[in-house]
């Protein structure tokens, strides 16, 4: 039987402004299928959906749910790879109608409430000379993207997004609506910058430090065949020291370009992508400092090359619906290693040599510059020199066995070099462990002590 056949539903309708939707209701599982981006939905089905209107209703939906005895999960642009705020048993609180933004560009601050996209967000910025480390894919809320840390554009130079929280609004399990930051809440305040999908409360309000723009973002990209991987990866990680910390630098196996398909034929249609990016003030030092790529020993096996363009935010988070288009089903997770680049990615080159898709992409991002800054004390805090992450994309059902596999079979290869994992493109599902390896074992106990405290009852949904 469906607990919400004992729950007087109509009660919570009476109580908020948005939409109430039960398990019943001839729309639910429309609804249901529409709150993942991820087409591979899971088969988990949360009792009621809340589409929150106003922060008030957060509020009641969490009041409700305690006192109804459900256990609460928490939807900000679905864009959870596992599927995370679709649970069994719950009641499921929407925040994707809560995009106001409230910006002051001389404090260089802004108020953001949780389902505002990167996309959205920069393009306000724009106008003003400002900018923020919004996620890679444009479509990324900052709600999720921020509980989990946020490894956006120019983290190297900005730090993980959670760093530039500067306080937040939150319910608590408690049915309170409260503020933190370093003066109110301190407790909550370090578990938001980074607590993860396994957060115990909604975030309702965040707000955030920006940065000045730069004034010259110059892109180089070079194409090498598949099989020169390995050379390419132990060079850009020597050059990567040299770099400034205002490069991004990554090493993609993605799909040729079509000009590049029969050269390609050799990787199963895969290359070798080296892209940096600079995010500086002057274009004449953007231009010197990317002219290092020219010294790669493969240089005379470069497939093609586009170097030192200008771009812009929006170009770049183009790039991003490219390489993590929508409507696609997606198996993904992450690796932080502290291993030599070219022997993981040797492992990345064999196993793309067999992916049933050619959609299917992986990344390594190098740590450029010298030693990063200290970093605060937050809930995020797993790191090391390099991380991986590795896509399974694909389109039709019928081939989600082989590619589910096949990621698997991968990412079982990859976490011998693993120190850890990110949070937020982890398979917390299939192996929970995942979990606890994605923070310091000190963090990951203050994480759970926390838990224990401000939610005694469980109501929300730990990590899995």
């Amino acid at each position: 039987m469906s607990l919400v056949s004992t729950v007087n539903v109509e009660e919570l309708e009476s109580r908020v402004h948005g939409l109430v939707t039960k398990f019943s209701d001839p729309g639910y599982e429309k609804l249901r299928r529409s709150l993942s981006w991820n087409q591979l939905t899971p088969q988990r089905f949360p009792e009621i959906v809340v589409q929150v209107a106003t922060e008030q209703d957060v509020v009641e939906a969490v009041r409700f749910a305690r006192s109804r005895q459900l256990k609460v999960a928490v939807r900000g642009g679905g864009h959870s790879f596992v599927g995370f705020s679709l649970r069994d048993e719950s009641i499921l609180i929407d925040l994707s109608h809560l995009k106001a933004v409230s910006l002051d560009p001389e404090k260089r601050t802004a108020v953001v409430q949780p389902a505002v996209t990167g996309r959205e967000l920069n393009s306000l910025l724009a106008a003003h000379g400002l900018a923020f480390p919004v996620g890679h894919c444009p479509s990324v809320p900052l709600s999720g993207f921020l509980l989990n840390g946020g490894l956006g554009w120019n983290t190297n130079t900005w730090g993980p997004a959670c760093l530039s929280v500067e306080s937040a609004k939150l319910v608590t399990a408690d049915g309170r609506l409260v503020v933190t930051n370093e003066q109110q809440n301190k407790e909550l305040f370090w578990a938001i910058r980074g607590g993860g999908p396994g957060f115990f409360g909604v975030i309702t309000e965040y707000s955030l430090k920006l940065y000045r723009a730069p004034g010259a973002i110059s892109q180089s990209t070079y194409f090498y065949p598949l099989e020169t991987i390995e050379d390419v990866a132990s060079w850009t990680a020597k050059v990567a020291k040299d770099l400034p910390r205002e490069v991004e630098l990554t090493l993609f196996v993605s799909a040729a370009p079509p000009d590049l398909s029969e050269a390609a034929n050799s990787g199963n249609g895969f290359v070798a992508i080296l892209s940096a990016v600079a995010f500086l003030d002057n274009g004449l030092e953007a231009t010197e400092i990317l002219q290092s790529l020219e010294g790669c020993p493969a240089i005379n096996r470069c497939l093609k090359k586009e170097i030192k363009q200008p771009t812009s935010f929006d170009e770049l988070l183009d790039l991003g619906s490219l390489l993590w288009p929508p409507r696609h089903r997606y198996a993904a997770d992450t690796v932080w290693t502290n291993s030599p680049p070219a022997v993981v990615l040797s492992k990345v080159r064999e196993h793309f040599l067999r992916a049933p898709s050619q959609k299917s992409l992986a990344a390594c991002v190098f740590s450029t510059g010298d030693a990063a800054p200290a970093q605060p004390d937050t809930a995020f805090s797993m790191v090391a020199d390099n991380l991986l992450l590795c896509y399974g994309i694909w389109e039709q059902s019928k081939d989600d066995a082989a590619n589910i596999n096949w990621h698997r079979e991968l990412i079982d290869n990859l976490d011998q070099f693993a120190v850890g994992h990110y949070v937020g493109e982890s398979d917390i599902v299939s192996n929970s462990a995942r979990a606890e390896a994605s923070y310091a074992q000190a963090s990951w106990q203050r994480l759970q002590a926390l838990r224990q405290k401000y939610d005694p009852d469980q109501l929300f949904h730990a990590h899995f």
